[in-house]
């Protein structure tokens, strides 16, 4: 997908209904940084160009040091480490990898940045994302319809082994942070392939992260910041009011919403199966990889429609953790998802296929009055579970 469309439809994914009459004042944009679109909007016009260019310093920083399409980077530079090796990296690349490896032991590995190999197996890396696509790794597959055939057992079997971050070290010595490769490279094509990492999600949770502490610095109290569409910062609007943030709706109905919620000096981090995908007889394949399996989320079983999580929004006071645990929420499913949030602060909306196309429902622990179902297809009703989890479901109106 070209990379001007693909801005765009994420942009569809999560609009910011902020109210006609109150636009921002201070509005800027750029596509440099991620592979993606930044945008900072300021209510107050004082030293916002000069904002602007910090903005714009810390988020060459923190792409500089782990986006794998930049040779010189940190991570891209440890991807080409063999096993048992080792590199120092800057303390930034070692801030941005202690929140990686707190959401991997908080999720049982089930938010995994090792996974890439299998991402890139399955036509979801950086490089299917360009026209000059060519077959260059031994498992490639010719492009139809701008995207590989979906990938053969064997492939996935024989490059799952790579997967696994506790195989995987960060170690601060005394000179500086070292980053240690332990994983056993395996062989796949006559080709031996090493472990490789990709923080791509999380550093634009993190991005937001740093750039709402840098405006709170400089006094800021309205506004927000966006990095990907997936990944937002808020502040407030004017008057001291919330945001309100439209959630896309799941698969089909492209332009459309099916819940909004409400957001102030909070973040705001999204995972969906329907984001970064392409459909193969039928299935819906997706860029977020189980790492138990090495097969994308939510793959149906022999005669089964497919099913499961279709997307997962997550508010709370961290983006770059919220990034991470909307993925492995997305793996869980609606009520592992639902007890591990327990007594934590996160809020969550959840969107469900129960039983293919035809059912949709929406898993919350938010109150009925903090999160409002829009999507006129659906004929909702909202009740409680036992824990007071906001359950809604629907049927699709034909």
């Amino acid at each position: 997908m070209r990379r001007g469309v693909w801005i765009l439809v994420l942009l569809v994914l999560f609009l910011l209904l902020s109210g006609r009459g109150d636009a921002a004042t201070f509005s800027r944009y750029t596509q440099n940084y991620f592979g993606t679109a930044s945008m900072l909007f300021l209510y107050e016009t004082e030293g916002a160009q000069e904002t602007w260019e910090a903005v714009k310093e810390l988020l060459e920083a923190i792409d500089g040091a782990v986006s794998i399409s930049r040779e010189d980077s940190d991570l891209a530079r440890f991807n080409t480490l063999a096993a048992g090796e080792g590199m120092p990296v800057s303390d930034l690349t070692a801030d941005i990898l202690s929140v990686a490896f707190r959401a991997w032991e908080m999720t049982g590995g089930l938010y995994d940045p090792t996974v890439f190999p299998l991402v890139d197996l399955w036509g979801f890396s950086p490089r299917f994302n360009r026209n000059t696509y060519r077959q260059e790794m031994p498992y490639d597959r010719p492009l139809m319809d701008g995207h590989p055939a979906p990938a053969s057992g064997e492939d996935v079997a024989a490059l799952l082994p790579l997967v696994g971050l506790g195989n995987i070290s960060l170690v601060q010595e005394e000179n500086g942070w070292m980053l240690y490769k332990h994983t056993p490279p395996v062989e796949i094509g006559g080709m031996l392939m090493q472990a490789q990492i990709d923080l791509g999600g999380l550093a634009k949770g993190y991005a937001c992260d740093c750039v709402i502490r840098l405006l709170q610095e400089r006094g800021y109290t309205e506004g927000y910041f966006v990095c990907g569409g997936s990944s937002m910062a808020f502040l407030k609007r004017p008057e001291g009011r919330a945001f309100t943030v439209s959630a896309g709706k799941p698969r089909g109905g492209e332009g459309k919403t099916y819940a909004q919620v409400q957001a102030m000096n909070t973040t705001l981090s999204s995972s969906a199966d329907y984001s970064h995908s392409y459909t193969a007889e039928d299935v819906l394949y997706c860029h977020i990889m189980d790492p138990r399996t090495g097969y994308p989320m939510n793959m149906p079983g022999p005669g089964i429609p497919q099913a499961g999580v279709a997307t997962v929004t997550l508010l709370g006071e961290s983006a770059a953790l919220n990034d991470a645990l909307s993925t492995a929420l997305c793996l869980m499913g609606p009520e592992d998802a639902l007890e591990f949030l327990r007594g934590r602060n996160e809020q969550m909306v959840m969107a469900v296929y129960r039983t293919g196309e035809d059912r949709l429902e929406v898993v919350s622990n938010m109150s009925a009055e903090q999160v409002e179902i829009l999507d006129e297809q659906y004929v909702w009703a909202c009740g409680e579970d036992a824990e007071g989890h906001s359950i809604y479901t629907g049927t699709l109106v034909p």
